[in-house]
């Protein structure tokens, strides 16, 4: 069913209204909030008609402006080591200011940090300034910069983007501070999404005569948060099959055979069944940690690897190493002279579909710009403190995330409106560095992304769309492991 968006008069009305503090009362949208619509149809599966039921999640237009004068608040950005330009954090934090510059009416100070050592003198200058409300630093290397400064300015809101302050703050003064938010992300979740779509994908092109049995992985240093996205990615893996096996009644190609993925007295018709009734789509997944996050070699070896044993799609989860999954990828291209996958890889964090056009067949995006965005909301709206109160200074935005009755989104799945954004950061990366960044141009990046979606068949898009919505409600609950027991046991049930 369709929710009604507000209209735009609507809207700035809604927020003049929490601004006078009421917003615990009103319904309340903005910019780009995801709404989910729910459709019955009939279709032919088998020779016989059955009634299925698609979901789709629809992103809304609303565009709040000025709820306040503009310049009334600043907010500061500060930055990791470099500045604009990398096409990553530092490039979606910006964006996030941008856009609350935009919406909002405050106006953004950006603050460039060149060394480690700037950290604590930029945060310093920012929050000496009278007029900044907020200052937002840029990475987890910075939680012990924004714990140093926080404490030092009271009056002043601070957030950190994958910071752990508070749990600093917490071991060394034993109680979190009043004015500081950690803004992290359930990556565990979007892991989830595009392992269903690695393995959808192997489902499909098995089915045309492939032979796809694995989706890959390739890690940095192991570490527990990168836990939340192993497991995430395989338990999706999971998920996308089993669904797979729910719509079309059938099992896929290649996804079920004893001998290739394990054999023994646990194991029940291609599935590892250490309990009755509960079966697992065991060992689809190739893995590596490569135990650096520089060593692009290292990403390339890995990468290259799970391609030879015929992964569909490699996972990057490892920063700059995918650089090295995508020379793995491109030799084979050139190799074969593809245009196209598959392989495919997959990109991480922010959009990376721009990177090699039909290749990389999506990106799991954790938000950088919408947590800026919030903190400056938040800010303006005069509830920082009482959220960082009600959640103990850490904000984890994830799918389907509420806060009161806030929708706070962080985590998705690159679309064709993402790519559309990122190019136009390359162009002006391009123009700050006078370097050349994006592959080709565009408009050659936009038709071979979105001739690479377009081959697919929808059903793909129909299955991680479900899941998004049942992880949304609820229905789907993905594990988020952070512990060395939890991960052993994840490892034991998928491999």
């Amino acid at each position: 069913m369709n929710r009604k968006a507000l209209t735009r008069t609507e809207s700035i009305l809604a927020v003049l209204l929490v601004v006078a503090i009421v917003a615990g009362a009103v319904g309340w949208t903005q910019p780009g909030q995801r709404t989910v619509e729910t459709v019955t149809t009939t279709v032919t599966v088998g020779g016989s008609a059955q009634t299925i039921t698609i979901t789709r999640v629809v992103t809304s237009t609303v565009t709040v402006e000025r709820p306040i004068s503009p310049g009334t608040i600043k907010i500061a950005v500060v930055s990791d080591i470099g500045g604009r330009g990398d096409l990553s954090f530092n490039d979606m934090a910006f964006k996030g200011g941008d856009e609350a510059e935009k919406d909002l009416g405050v106006q953004m100070v950006e603050l460039i940090s060149k060394t480690e050592a700037d950290y604590v003198p930029n945060l310093e200058t920012a929050a000496r300034d009278p007029d900044v409300k907020l200052i937002v630093g840029v990475g987890f290397l910075l939680s012990e910069a924004l714990l140093e400064v926080a404490a030092k300015y009271p009056d002043k809101n601070f957030a950190g983007i994958d910071t752990f302050t508070q749990a600093l703050a917490v071991q060394k003064t034993g109680k979190p501070l009043p004015n500081m938010l950690d803004i992290v992300y359930e990556e565990h979740k979007g892991s989830a999404m595009v392992g269903a779509l690695g393995c959808l994908l192997a489902a499909y092109y098995n089915e045309q005569g492939g032979n796809y049995p694995y989706i890959g992985g390739v890690f940095g240093i192991e570490i527990p948060v990168l836990w939340k996205f192993e497991i995430g990615y395989k338990w999706g893996c999971d998920w996308g099959l089993k669904w797979y096996e729910q719509r079309f009644g059938r099992r896929a190609p290649l996804i079920g055979e004893d001998g290739r993925y394990g054999s023994g007295p646990n194991w029940e018709n291609g599935l590892y069944c250490p309990q009755a009734g509960q079966c697992w789509y065991k060992g689809r997944v190739l893995w590596t940690y490569t135990g650096t996050f520089s060593d692009i070699t290292k990403g390339y070896a890995a990468a290259k690897s799970m391609y030879e044993q015929q992964a569909i799609a490699v996972y990057n989860i490892a920063g700059p190493l995918g650089l090295g999954i995508n020379q793995a990828v491109q030799e084979i291209a050139t190799e074969k002279k593809l245009k196209s996958g598959p392989p495919y890889w997959i990109g991480v964090d922010a959009n990376q579909d721009w990177i090699n056009p039909g290749f990389v067949i999506a990106s799991m995006m954790k938000r950088v710009d919408r947590g800026v965005y919030y903190a400056a909301l938040l800010t303006v709206i005069g509830k920082f403190k009482e959220v960082v109160a009600d959640t103990n200074g850490v904000l984890v935005l994830g799918i389907g995330t509420k806060v009161g009755n806030l929708s706070m989104e962080g985590i998705s799945v690159s679309t064709l409106a993402d790519l559309d954004e990122f190019i136009k950061m390359g162009v002006d990366a391009e123009k700050l560095t006078g370097k050349k960044v994006l592959p080709m141009s565009p408009e050659e990046i936009r038709q071979k992304v979105t001739e690479m979606r377009q081959n697919l068949p929808t059903w793909i898009w129909d299955g991680l769309t479900e899941l998004e919505s049942k992880i949304r409600s609820g229905q789907a609950q993905v594990p988020m492991v952070l512990t060395k027991e939890e991960v052993d046991r994840w490892r034991e049930l998928l491999g």
